[in-house]
C-alpha cells in the first residue's frame, strides 16, 4: 500500500526558521537567568513545543521562567526576526509541485511544535499558507508535544488516514521519536541552515528510513520508499 498522507514538520523542513527562532529564544532565556547558546538551543530543543521547553527548564532548575520580563515579549521579537530574515527551505516549491505530479492522491498536512499563531504568520511570510490552510496542527492543541506522538496522531485523525499509511518529514531527533511512537514511517531532513554533521548524527541514531539534505531529492526518495512498501 502506498503512502496516503505526508506529514511535514514545519520549522526546518518547510521554512528555514529554526536557527532564527533558537537565536531569539536563546537571548531571552539567557536574560531570564538560564544561560544557553543558539547552538545549544538547536541541539536540545529543536522541534520541541514551548510548553515542553519551559517544563524541562523548570524540572532542571526548579524555576518557572516563562513569565520573566525578558520572555514576555518573545513572541513579538520572533515575529520581527522572521519578517526580516525568514525564507522557505530552498527547493521546497519545486519539490511540492513534483510531488503533486507524481502522487496526485497523496494528502499533505503539517504537525508542528509551534503555536497556531506562529504557524499562520510564518506560512504566510513564505507563501505556503494557502497550500496548507486548514491542514496544519499544533502541539499546543494536544496533551503533550514532541517527542510524544500526540500531534502526529491528531493530524492523522483530522485528515482521516491511519498511522501506518503516513510518512513524516522531520529535522529533529525528537520529532523522529514522536513519529515512530505514532506508528508512522519517518525520514530526516538536514538541509536547513541549522543542519550539519551533528544533526545528521542525531537523526541517524533514530533509525529513520532515510536522511536527505536537498529538498529536490524528496520526490525520487518518496518514489523509492513507496516501491519498497509495495514489494514488502
Amino acid at each position: 500500500m502506498n503512502y496516503q498522507l505526508l506529514i511535514w514538520d514545519c520549522d526546518g523542513c518547510l521554512i528555514d526558521s529554526e536557527w532564527i527562532g533558537c537565536q531569539v529564544e536563546a537571548e531571552g532565556f539567557t536574560k531570564a537567568g538560564y544561560p544557553i547558546t543558539t547552538q545549544e538551543m538547536v541541539a536540545r530543543f529543536c522541534g520541541v513545543s514551548s510548553q515542553e521547553v519551559f517544563d524541562q527548564i523548570e524540572a532542571e532548575t526548579g524555576r518557572d521562567i516563562r513569565h520573566h520580563e525578558a520572555l514576555t515579549n518573545q513572541e513579538e521579537d520572533l515575529k520581527k526576526a522572521f519578517e526580516q530574515h525568514l525564507q522557505p527551505i530552498k527547493g521546497i516549491y519545486d519539490a511540492l509541485s513534483e510531488l503533486d505530479k507524481l502522487f496526485p492522491d497523496l494528502k499533505m498536512c503539517i504537525a508542528s511544535g509551534s503555536s497556531i499563531r506562529r504557524l499562520e504568520h510564518t506560512l504566510k511570510l513564505t507563501g505556503l499558507y494557502d497550500r496548507f490552510e486548514g491542514r496544519f496542527f499544533s502541539a499546543e492543541t494536544v496533551a503533550k508535544g514532541k517527542p510524544a506522538p500526540d500531534v502526529f496522531l491528531k493530524a492523522a485523525t483530522e485528515v482521516d488516514v491511519a498511522p501506518q499509511h503516513c510518512i513524516v518529514i522531520e529535522d529533529s531527533h525528537l520529532g523522529l521519536i514522536a513519529a515512530q511512537a505514532a506508528g508512522m514511517d519517518a525520514i530526516g531532513f538536514t538541509g536547513a541552515s541549522h543542519g550539519g554533521e551533528i544533526l545528521h548524527s542525531r537523526l541517524e541514531q533514530q533509525k529513520s528510513l532515510a536522511i536527505f539534505n536537498d529538498m529536490n531529492e524528496l520526490p525520487d526518495l518518496l518514489q523509492k520508499l513507496n516501491l519498497l512498501r509495495t514489494e514488502a
